[in-house]
């Protein structure tokens, strides 16, 4: 697989880099974060109760903001999104150079820079299949998934350095900044990515649009019982994995008693394994049929999940990661893709938007109660509960109705194939043919 094609178009490269850059301010903000909050506090719980009220913002809010990323323009929504989170994580800059902690404020920005988050995710689920041909839109996946892994091992390592030499403010500074680039890389973009849709016969007041294209986007998925069950079954399955946001800072400084960069090169490892996961998943995925795939690749996560606590010294935990990293790429690359090239455009960010919203609806439950799981049980009880009820979970997968056969089949038929399986979920839909997703102004 060629990490960077011309084939994709300058508006996908714009729209990546852009970012990339900004994945890379990310990861040095969240490695900022933990250490800030274990340094002032020392509490994992404290932790889960910044991280868990602005992940139920974000995910309470993607399906609300999804109906309009399904009207207006998605490069506008993410340039906005982006700015809107520059000046928050300014803020949180602001906070560590005054020398100012206070869990209430803390808690506060980050929940608004959460809401630049929401409305960030419910657009750029929709603006790739805009802006590649749609026959590359599986290869666009995948060298995504390989150029944000690259960002990933970059950020986790520059994290690392940049939080034990500039501090904690650097970092955020930085995260700062890398929204800035991202949303003038955005503004860039010279499609159309307005979604084609038919205009209602009579307009409508802008909030009862809003509340039917709702409402649309909920009934559609609700139709569609083979998407709708594998978001259940990914919900708990998130669920099981949720205090790992938790669990490895605190593994980190805690648990090994090491500086910041080891925690940048446990999330690095991660993105390293995403990268293999990515290259080799043309190989692999000719190999193995799509659904079973699926379910290897998250049973690999969650035995290295398990295993996590038992492995020795300080390689051997980069290595388990490693290979969760392969089997996260393996399993999401597949699914992502074959949803994204089933799902209308006018109806896709809705959708992913709703899909996101139940795949990780509960999921803050599992992060508010990581800091009370790791002190009444211990990493490692935590880290082997996680990874049994995830391998409980996950044969789950192959037992919802046409998931096998919705995953075998051939992406220039995947749209068609939605349609003949659940027509009465198209029934008087007001989308336009989903050939028709790349319109250039």
């Amino acid at each position: 697989m060629q990490i960077f094609s011309s084939d994709l178009g300058k508006d996908f490269w714009n729209y990546r880099l852009g970012q990339v850059v900004s994945l890379l301010g990310d990861s040095c903000s969240h490695i900022a974060l933990a250490w800030w909050i274990l340094d002032k506090t020392g509490s994992a719980a404290e932790m889960s109760s910044v991280l868990a009220p602005a992940m139920v913002v974000r995910i309470f809010l993607m399906p609300l903001f999804g109906p309009l990323a399904d009207k207006y323009s998605r490069k506008a929504i993410i340039v906005i999104a982006d700015l809107w989170r520059f000046v928050f994580t300014g803020c949180l800059a602001a906070m560590v150079f005054n020398n100012y902690y206070e869990t209430y404020m803390v808690i506060a920005l980050f929940i608004l820079n959460s809401i630049g988050s929401a409305l960030f995710q419910a657009a750029s689920g929709g603006i790739v299949p805009q802006i590649v041909p749609r026959e590359k839109l599986q290869v666009a996946a995948q060298q995504t998934q390989a150029i944000n892994s690259f960002a990933g091992i970059i950020g986790g390592v520059a994290g690392g350095i940049i939080v034990s030499t500039l501090g904690v403010f650097g970092a955020f500074a930085i995260d700062a900044v890398s929204y800035v680039i991202a949303a003038w890389s955005a503004s860039r973009i010279q499609a159309n990515t307005t979604p084609v849709r038919k205009e209602a016969p009579q307009m409508k007041a802008a909030f009862h649009q809003w509340a039917q294209d709702l409402s649309e986007g909920f009934k559609l998925l609700f139709k569609i019982p083979v998407i709708f069950w594998i978001c259940i079954v990914a919900m708990f399955l998130n669920l099981a994995f949720a205090p790992l946001g938790v669990i490895l800072p605190v593994l980190a400084k805690e648990g090994r008693n090491m500086p910041p960069w080891f925690l940048g090169g446990l999330e690095s490892s991660i993105s390293l394994g995403a990268i293999v996961g990515a290259v080799t998943m043309a190989y692999v995925s000719k190999k193995i049929r799509a659904d079973l795939l699926i379910v290897i690749a998250i049973g690999m996560m969650c035995v290295g999940t398990m295993v996590l606590p038992w492995v020795p010294n300080v390689a051997l935990p980069l290595t388990v990661l490693f290979w969760i990293g392969i089997g996260g790429t393996w399993a999401n690359i597949p699914m992502n893709t074959q949803i994204s090239l089933a799902i209308p455009d006018a109806y896709r960010s809705r959708v992913g938007s709703i899909m996101g919203f139940l795949c990780q609806g509960i999921s803050p439950l599992g992060l508010a109660g990581a800091g009370v799981i790791i002190s009444s049980f211990g990493l490692t009880n935590a880290l082997v509960a996680m990874g049994g009820i995830g391998l409980l979970l996950t044969p789950l997968m192959l037992l919802i109705p046409n998931f096998s056969k919705f995953m075998s089949v051939p992406p220039e038929k995947a749209d068609r194939f939605l349609a003949e399986q659940y027509p009465q979920a198209f029934v008087s839909t007001e989308t336009v043919s989903a050939s028709s997703v790349t319109v250039h102004e």
